[in-house]
């Protein structure tokens, strides 16, 4: 029997906690010992009431002013308070205290990389899940977040040279300590719950390409009421730029929509809501609704997108950040869907959404997709990331 520590310490959102714990269920019925130590107390209870002891992973405090378009993941990190070595030392000890009070014979690190640091330290095996954006793709220096971008290789340098000193001296320069920022992203394993034309640095080796596990709870039910027409689902941010654009247009096709708008007051919804639209504030059932769906308008989440890609449903993505629009811009290489880009003025999206939905090559595509993901299953894939982590514990 093992004891794993699961790991989350950056970014937000459903999708980190989805791929943890059905990995976690899956360990705990093969009769290993788990603990999670995550960044967010609403996660936290979810899995406390799942039955899992949960602890609050060690944080850094973001710098004031930040790289509104960092260069590189290092970039990325140092954003994110990587260059506090005050900081990234408490960080750092609080990760090897961790690891001790666990007694962990091995780190499940979804994008944890203070924690994959102190196992390192420590002697401790470690492995990575996640849906590629926290792996830096291969390169030295680490590659630039936006190959159509030019990037002068000195300043990427630089910025791996000053991550890698600033977690060096909170380290103390201890041995393990990473030499490169090639070793600070470097473990035992590298898992990757997503579908390689997902994976928004391309399809790679030196991964293990598992696909989803699944989600975390099933969500509300929710079905189509009309058999006879076009039906769109839609699953958006309530405070996203452009949403109530969005939810006008979606308003004007000739389909029945569901909107999941996780958030907003339950009252509003219910007052946007019409005959043709249907607005929820709870995450819903996805699988469910997404097998009968004409289109799936998001944010290009890699989550959402692999169920549309296993449903064969076109996609219309509208990403609000650096990792979605790296995964809608792989969405729209695969031919699945199309991107309307933020940077750009809001289209008419009611035209959009008619257009995408109808294109014959974009259903076609997304079919030919669906037949290659034939027979994924959810529970396969945590049981497979599990069994990995397992013998890695063993070895």
């Amino acid at each position: 029997m093992a004891r794993v520590l699961c790991a989350w310490e950056l970014g937000s959102g459903l999708g980190h906690i989805a791929r943890l714990l059905p990995i976690a269920r899956e360990l705990r019925s093969m009769g290993h010992e788990v603990v999670l130590a995550l960044r967010d107390s609403a996660f936290m209870d979810m899995a406390r009431s799942a039955g899992f002891e949960v602890l609050a992973a060690p944080l850094l405090r973001g710098p004031a002013k930040t790289n509104p378009s960092p260069l590189s993941l290092s970039d990325v990190l140092l954003n994110l308070g990587y260059d506090d070595a005050r900081g990234l030392h408490g960080a750092l000890r609080g990760w090897q205290s961790l690891l001790k009070l666990v007694a962990a014979d091995v780190v499940m690190a979804d994008y944890a990389p203070m924690a994959l640091v102190a196992a390192r330290i420590e002697g401790t095996p470690r492995i990575t899940v996640g849906s590629g954006f926290a792996l830096p793709p291969a390169g030295e220096p680490i590659p630039a977040l936006r190959p159509w971008m030019p990037a002068d290789p000195r300043v990427l340098q630089a910025l791996d040279d000053r991550l890698v000193s600033r977690v060096r001296a909170a380290a103390n320069n201890a041995p393990g300590a990473p030499d490169s920022a090639r070793e600070f992203f470097a473990a035992d394993a590298h898992l990757l719950c997503t579908f390689p034309e997902l994976d928004p640095f391309g399809s790679r080796e030196g991964v293990e390409y598992l696909g989803p596990p699944g989600r975390p709870e099933r969500g509300i039910e929710v079905a189509w009421q009309e058999p006879g027409r076009a039906h769109v689902l839609a699953y958006l941010k309530p405070g996203a730029p452009r949403v109530d654009a969005v939810l006008a247009a979606l308003g004007t096709l000739d389909a029945e929509v569901v909107v999941a708008l996780p958030g907003i007051e339950p009252a509003s919804a219910h007052a946007r809501s019409n005959a043709n639209v249907r607005i929820f504030a709870q995450p819903v059932d996805v699988p469910p609704l997404m097998a009968g769906a004409s289109l799936a308008v998001f944010h290009a989440g890699p989550g959402f997108a692999a169920h549309a890609i296993m449903a064969g449903v076109a996609m219309a993505l509208l990403p609000l950040q650096l990792e979605q629009f790296l995964v809608a811009q792989r969405v729209v290489q695969a031919g699945i869907g199309e991107l309307a880009s933020p940077e750009h003025a809001a289209p008419d999206f009611g035209e959009w959404f008619s257009r995408v939905m109808s294109s014959a090559s974009l259903r076609e595509a997304a079919r030919r997709s669906a037949t290659k993901h034939r027979g994924h299953s959810f529970a396969a894939a945590a049981r497979a990331a599990a069994g990995r982590i397992a013998s890695l514990a063993a070895a």
